[in-house]
């Protein structure tokens, strides 16, 4: 995963729940956690009983993320985060208990082409956006990052769309005078055609991966049957043959080749068309 999507990902994290940004540079955050996410991330379970039993004022703490340590000033000292680290693994599982959805609505332009247009000109459209990660595991593994989005009213999809909504400015209040349109298509049947689309591309993917895993399968279970054909010339019984099938079973989970898809998060985006 690009670290640029994994700073991304942590500041609309941070954002969407309200904790405050102290220091932000090109390699590294600083963000004082709101209570909500204190508890999710900090580990004092017996801080936060303590606070609700007594009623006390509190005093969540304040985390430094690195990102890339050769862009951070000397001095500053963090934790590093990347793809597979456990704090990004606890960062998602928080985003997934609090919630995965965001809803945001697209602030009106003054001005498109140098013409003043009204702000109650404008109508927003419903859009749906994902995204996902797809695991190719075996014993090796690869991640791959998909963000989609679908028009709810049209159809339409858009590719790379968390990069397109960056560029946009949003936010979570409808803005005066504007209006938006009802979803023609719903969330279930927009989320199935992405999940289409998704399918599709993988099967463009190369499969080699998947190949070499088989290979590395087939001789790791020769190995087992080996092990076990000279384990039983010494001794034979019921524990042994469970032990055996035990051990098969082990290393197909392992080496097995599998696919994986889950949303990491979602949103509902209230878009200008003329922006799309």
């Amino acid at each position: 995963m690009n670290q640029i999507w994994v700073r991304d990902y942590l500041k609309r994290y941070f954002m969407i729940h309200q904790c405050h940004f102290i220091e932000e540079g090109p390699g590294h955050l600083e963000v004082k956690l709101s209570v909500e996410v204190d508890k999710d991330l900090t580990n004092r379970p017996y801080y936060w009983t303590f606070v609700e039993r007594t009623g006390a004022e509190p005093e969540t703490l304040t985390m430094t993320f690195i990102f890339d340590q050769k862009k951070v000033p000397e001095g500053i000292r963090g934790e590093e985060i990347r793809f597979g680290s456990e704090r990004l693994k606890q960062i998602f599982n928080s985003a997934k208990k609090r919630g995965k959805m965001v809803r945001l609505y697209q602030q009106p332009k003054q001005k498109i082409r140098g013409v003043q247009i009204p702000t109650n000109y404008y109508t927003l459209s419903p859009w749906l956006g994902v995204n996902y990660k797809v695991e190719f595991i075996s014993d090796q593994k690869k991640d791959l990052l998909i963000s989609l989005g679908i028009d709810l009213g049209t159809g339409k999809m858009k590719q790379n769309f968390y990069q397109y909504l960056k560029q946009l400015d949003l936010s979570p209040v409808l803005p005066a005078n504007v209006s938006t349109l009802a979803p023609f298509i719903s969330i279930r049947e927009a989320a199935l055609q992405l999940e289409e689309w998704i399918i599709h591309e993988i099967h463009k993917q190369n499969f080699n991966w998947a190949i070499e895993a088989n290979e590395r399968l087939k001789e790791e279970l020769k190995m087992v049957e080996l092990f076990y054909e000279i384990e039983s010339e010494n001794k034979t019984n019921i524990e042994l043959l469970v032990e055996k099938e035990k051990r098969i079973e082990e290393v197909k989970w392992q080496y097995s080749p599998k696919i994986e898809v889950s949303p990491i998060n979602f949103g509902i985006f209230y878009l200008d068309k003329i922006s799309i």
